[in-house]
């Protein structure tokens, strides 16, 4: 599993309420738009690792766990 399918993964497990707090959390402290976030979660462009790790301080999950090295 790649970063970006941990992190589709992730959210994908919320619940609606949860999943849109933890998405907009992300997107304010990191400073990204919707589309940014969109385009990580389906894959089409990479995590940067420091976004990665910056994700996984954002969550409070290490996603590193579901990452294939």
């Amino acid at each position: 599993m790649t970063a970006n399918e941990a992190l589709d993964y992730y959210l994908g497990s919320l619940h609606n309420n949860e999943r849109i707090a933890k998405s907009r959390d992300i997107r304010e402290i990191l400073g990204i738009s919707r589309n940014v976030l969109s385009d990580w979660r389906r894959g089409r462009t990479k995590i940067h690792p420091i976004f990665f790790a910056k994700i996984i301080e954002i969550v409070g999950v290490d996603l590193n766990a579901y990452v294939d090295n």
